[in-house]
């Protein structure tokens, strides 16, 4: 019940998320000339409205807008209500329609309405006084946040173990010849990594660090065997060495391949800032 309470939470919040990201923002445009306001209450919030001054148009200043969406409500019900919109010296009338009652007042629906390139200002009539407005800029969508990658990202390996030391756990990569290490550190971080070969004969271990595909450095180990660190299933471990990857500016895609013929455990560690 818990598990399936939180699968709907988070369906939910990506559901409010991607809605968030295609929702249109606005900007409220003050007028010019507002003539008299008059305050209309509703669940969003108290604002004012405007109506022109008698036989006088309001005057909106459309400087780098493309688009307005003009709110409006009357004080009495209005037989035809309606607002001319004048740009560029072209007048058009765009029609209200109702959409509910609030209190005393008459809510009426949005009109959206376009913005030539380059318009400064555009002027709004209405001959009904009992009509009130306020405008505002139609802005884009916010675009979506880029998700964050990982600091570090594993991208192949041929298992992993879990060493113990001191009572302690710690889980490590495995890599041999026919399969290396490869990982990816992102956003600008830097990180070490400790090696540890298994031992089974007289041979050197031998593994190569190569970073965006290119071989950095050969990396030789000795002979010598841990007596501190064991894990379960495979013995005759060696003594590890801690790795230092060339410097990673944004994204650098590192590998450790095996170079002689041995199991090797790695374990990468993202340093500090």
């Amino acid at each position: 019940m818990h598990k399936h309470f939180i699968s709907v939470l988070l369906i939910i919040l990506g559901i409010n998320l991607l809605l968030a990201q295609t929702v249109n923002r606005y900007k409220v445009l003050p007028f010019d000339n507002p003539g008299t306001k008059l305050l209309l209450k509703t669940e969003a919030g108290n604002y004012y409205y405007y109506r022109g001054l008698p036989e006088r148009p309001l005057i909106l200043n459309t400087t780098g807008v493309e688009k307005i969406e003009l709110r409006s409500f009357s004080k009495e019900a209005v037989r035809k209500p309606e607002i001319v919109i004048v740009i560029n010296k072209q007048r058009k009338t765009y029609p209200l329609s109702f959409k509910e009652k609030k209190g005393n007042y008459y809510l009426y629906q949005p009109l959206m309405i376009d913005i030539p390139e380059n318009t400064k200002e555009i002027q709004i009539i209405c001959y009904d006084r009992s009509i009130y407005m306020r405008a505002f800029s139609v802005l884009p969508p916010k675009p979506p946040k880029a998700a964050k990658q990982p600091n570090i990202a594993i991208k192949a390996h041929s298992g992993t173990v879990s060493l113990q030391h001191n009572g302690s756990n710690s889980d490590y990569y495995t890599f041999m010849p026919n399969q290396p290490f490869k990982f990816t550190l992102n956003n600008g971080r830097n990180a070490y990594v400790y090696v540890r070969p298994r031992l089974l004969d007289c041979s050197l271990p031998k593994i190569g660090l190569y970073a965006n595909g290119e071989l950095v450095e050969v990396i030789d180990f000795t002979l010598k065997r841990t007596t501190k660190y064991s894990c379960q299933g495979i013995s005759s471990l060696g003594i590890a060495k801690k790795i230092v990857l060339p410097a990673n500016e944004k994204s650098t895609d590192y590998e450790l391949r095996a170079l002689s013929d041995h199991l090797f455990l790695a374990k990468p560690v993202l340093m500090k800032k």
